[in-house]
């Protein structure tokens, strides 16, 4: 899943966005059959703006001809609506001295798919974050009704889904052992409701070392001879986005779909063809890790209020029900004819109802 990526050199020299914008319409070089990258870097960059690129690497990387990346200017400013997407959405690297040009994939929040329009805008409402819910799944081969329980550490649920789509769980020293079992039963035991798992492992040990981890599992559907398996793979092992020092690493991310959070037919239904990737990058990774860690940390050093040694605290005693007698049932009785009279009063459509029932 992690995709790799190149360096840049030094003395790289970023071209910003602006520069097309007013990029001189000078004639086309002589020799443009040497420029073969400059047409699939415009044809990029017209599918990223379209949003036909799903699953597209978060950074893609072209050597140009020398002078090639002055034609891919000239191209796009030949079109003026191109110029402005790129100017606005699209980030790139160009390093001069190897001619090499670096895109970077734009990637969408969850927030800012909510805050948009259309079918992809509604699923993303839809979705809502929980702690420790309890998620019950039926046992397979078992007697009817008999179900196993499972406290997630995070989960993302669809209001129209039984299960939730994505499952976090973030593991210590022995719970290590159990997630790649613990990510099975969510994944199976759902019947692959719960599309995808991600585990953030912690690596305390005697070192004091803050390295934390990322994996990712999911199911897929095995073709076997006679049958087909519901299975599990791990997509990414044990990937460090955090190292020894508490700080944030190279790593891309965690990348995620919208999709992900829904059942299969239930996203394809009210998404369709747009579907939208999201990814988390390293650092807001280790944000969220650290904000759990605090809270852990924190469980037993909050404040509360204290009282005197020797202060005892009195309930009330549980009593039986007060019963209810003759006297105090004559009084209440009186009451409610009373109350009955003067709503009579007040609604001439009693009468009428009154009437027609004499």
């Amino acid at each position: 899943m992690s995709p790799s990526r190149t360096p840049l050199k030094g003395n790289q020299h970023i071209t910003p966005p602006s520069s097309f914008v007013d990029a001189p319409l000078t004639p086309p070089p002589t020799d443009e059959k040497a420029f073969t990258k400059a047409p699939r870097v415009i044809a990029l960059f017209k599918d990223i703006e379209a949003g036909r690129l799903i699953k597209q690497s978060p950074w893609t990387v072209f050597q140009l001809a020398q002078g090639e990346y002055d034609e891919i200017e000239r191209r796009i400013g030949q079109d003026e609506l191109l110029c402005g997407y790129v100017k606005d959405k699209i980030r790139y690297d160009y390093d001069g001295s190897v001619n090499q040009l670096v895109v970077r994939m734009p990637t969408a929040s969850a927030k800012s798919i909510r805050e948009g329009s259309g079918d992809a805008a509604a699923f993303a409402q839809k979705v809502h974050p929980a702690r420790s819910t309890e998620i019950y799944f039926p046992v397979d081969d078992a007697p009817p009704g008999t179900k196993s329980k499972h406290e997630p550490d995070a989960s993302f649920w669809h209001d129209d889904a039984q299960f939730p789509g994505v499952i976090i769980e973030v593991a210590y020293s022995q719970k290590k052992k159990r997630l790649s079992r613990l990510a099975e039963d969510y994944l199976l035991d759902s019947d692959a409701s719960v599309q995808v798992v991600v585990g953030l492992d912690i690596e305390y040990g005697k070192k004091r070392s803050c390295k934390a981890t990322l994996s990712v599992w999911r199911a897929y559907m095995a073709h076997t001879g006679d049958r087909d398996e519901l299975r599990v793979v791990q997509e990414v092992v044990d990937e460090a986005f955090r190292d020894d020092q508490g700080n944030p690493t190279e790593h891309p991310g965690l990348r995620l779909h919208l999709s992900d959070f829904a059942y299969e037919e239930l996203a394809q239904n009210e998404i369709g063809d747009q579907d939208r990737e999201l990814v988390v990058s390293a650092q807001q990774l280790c944000q969220c890790l650290t904000a759990v860690e605090t809270k852990v940390q924190q469980a037993g050093s909050l404040g509360k209020h204290s009282i005197a040694s020797g202060v005892k605290k009195r309930k009330r005693s549980v009593s039986p029900p007060e019963e209810i007698n003759s006297g105090d049932e004559a009084v209440y009785v009186k009451q409610e004819e009373r109350a009955v009279k003067r709503m009579a009063d007040d609604d001439p459509d009693y009468e009428n109802i009154k009437s027609s029932s004499e």
